[in-house]
């Protein structure tokens, strides 16, 4: 019984302290769980350069529809052409500028993937010495689902639809969930500034899935820097100017535990908590029973010695006078 009971306390040591094993492993080169990279596209070629195959610039423009019938019969569509239909991940520094109209985005269509760190730096500035407005714009990072819907609200951004635009606006949370296009992770809009940094990492591939098609695509992310009014409330209104757009993202590699090890501390320490008490317990009861043993049985202890000197003899009382 001793020794599976070592037993299972080395293994429940082991599962505690296998996420400090992996962190250790890196430290010192020894790969214990390699960083997770996603596998090149078929189209990828390690011959090209940035810009053809991980990042694609495109630009939204045009006045959009203004009423059913446009959208319906008329070839309104201002949505970006694609010229590479597959993109290879983003593992490379990369920048870029733009010229920002009026009433316009612009953007960048990127395939980010997990092992890596993306820190992406948007600066604004007039166009013109002569132009007096401060450059003030809106930048998201969208996901692909929510890229559509984005798309949309950019082509019906002059109509109204009698005034249910502005209600959806203003209506409940939860609403605006179902129907609004929102940013990654709801988190990634910097809106009404001329400048911004920030840094966004994926734990997972982004991936689409289909119960009827075994085969999952990857979804892409879009940047979009503009400067139009769109159905958000605090966002950028129209500047009535032109800016420059200066875009850089940085990329670096980046190390993140897998997805399993939280499972495993989250369960290891669960079961660590529960066992305490009896592994305590268990010590407690056997503590005496193993001193007793090794004692020989003996209750009480004794000497094995003599005595060194013979007890006295006892007193006898003295005799009654007749």
């Amino acid at each position: 019984m001793t020794g599976k009971r070592r037993l299972s306390t080395s293994v429940t040591v082991a599962m505690l302290l296998l996420p400090l094993l992996t962190l250790i492993s890196y430290e010192t080169g020894i790969e214990m769980a390699p960083i997770a990279s996603a596998q090149d596209p078929p189209t990828c070629k390690a011959g090209m350069s940035i810009d053809e195959w991980s990042v694609e610039q495109f630009n939204m423009n045009g006045s959009g529809y203004y009423g059913e019938e446009e959208r319906w019969y008329g070839d309104v569509s201002s949505g970006p052409t694609y010229h590479i239909s597959e993109l290879c991940p983003l593992r490379t520094t990369f920048s870029t500028s733009f010229v920002l109209n009026n009433d316009s985005a612009v953007g960048l269509r990127l395939h980010l993937t997990t092992g890596w760190k993306y820190t992406v730096s948007v600066n604004l500035q007039p166009l013109t010495e002569s132009d007096q407005n401060p450059p003030l714009a809106d930048v998201y990072l969208l996901q692909e689902d929510d890229f559509s819907q984005y798309q949309f609200d950019f082509d019906s951004r002059h109509n109204e639809w009698d005034g249910m635009r502005d209600e959806i606006a203003h209506s409940a949370p939860w609403l605006q969930n179902l129907i609004i296009w929102k940013p990654f992770r709801d988190v990634h809009s910097y809106e009404k500034l001329d400048e911004v940094d920030f840094a966004v990492a994926l734990d997972h591939e982004e991936r689409s899935y289909s119960i009827w098609d075994d085969v999952s695509e990857v979804k892409e992310m879009f940047l979009l820097v503009e400067s139009w009014d769109n159905i958000r409330d605090y966002d950028a209104k129209l500047q009535n100017s032109n800016f420059s757009v200066d875009v850089t993202i940085l990329v670096e590699e980046r190390f993140s535990l897998p997805n399993w090890t939280v499972s495993m501390v989250c369960c290891g320490g669960l079961l660590g908590i529960l066992a305490a008490p009896f592994l305590v317990h268990h010590r407690y009861m056997k503590a005496g029973l193993e001193a007793v043993e090794s004692g020989g049985g003996d209750m009480m202890p004794h000497l094995d010695t003599a005595p060194e000197r013979a007890p006295a003899a006892p007193s006898l009382p003295s005799p009654p006078e007749g």
